[in-house]
């Protein structure tokens, strides 16, 4: 079956364009509202990601301030270590990996995490992948599942970093069965 990513009509009104450096302290802001301390990862963290995979993270904005955020880049069959600044995609079969989406709470529930993730979609797309993979945390696991991900075991038995936290599982996408993801989303323009 052929899935089709579109944008809830209506929506949360939001520009969403690609992430700059300068964008890190409020995406660092949504982040703790999002997850607390636990999760927290620092602006060269998050820097060395944007570095690995230019033009795979967006942010959502509204007015002056940020609503929310994705962050993606290339990698293997395996989940990246946490808290750690990336700096090469290892050698092995390339997947697009989805490392965090977050939105603020005034912006949930109105399609601004869709918009985030048909960027994500499209972008994997454009790099010719067929797979996105992503650790989905013990709550959101429902969210991600509701996308079209299903639990994946990592390649090579490896197992899920501890830092991910209790109940975290390894998921995976199908992105051949996905119908253009940015033909049913809204432009740009239209957001802002």
């Amino acid at each position: 079956m052929i899935r089709s990513l579109s944008a809830a009509p209506g929506g949360t009104p939001c520009r969403i364009r690609p992430i700059a450096t300068d964008d890190l302290p409020g995406v660092l802001a949504v982040q703790r509202s999002a997850y607390g301390d636990a999760y927290q990862e620092s602006a060269a963290v998050l820097g060395a990601k944007l570095s690995l995979a230019a033009g795979a993270s967006w942010l959502a904005e509204a007015g002056d301030g940020v609503l929310g955020y994705v962050f993606a880049h290339g990698w293997v069959a395996t989940p990246p270590p946490l808290h750690v600044a990336l700096d090469a995609v290892p050698a092995g079969e390339r997947v697009g990996f989805l490392h965090d989406l977050a939105v603020l709470p005034q912006g949930r529930g109105g399609g601004v995490a869709a918009r985030l993730f048909e960027r994500v979609v499209a972008w994997a797309q454009a790099e010719g992948l067929t797979r996105l993979t992503l650790v989905a945390l013990a709550d959101a696991q429902a969210y991600w599942r509701r996308k079209g991900f299903v639990p994946l075991a990592p390649a090579d038995g490896a197992v899920l970093p501890a830092a991910y936290g209790k109940g975290a599982i390894f998921m995976a996408f199908d992105l051949a069965a996905v119908d253009s993801p940015l033909a049913a989303c809204v432009s740009n323009a239209d957001l802002a």
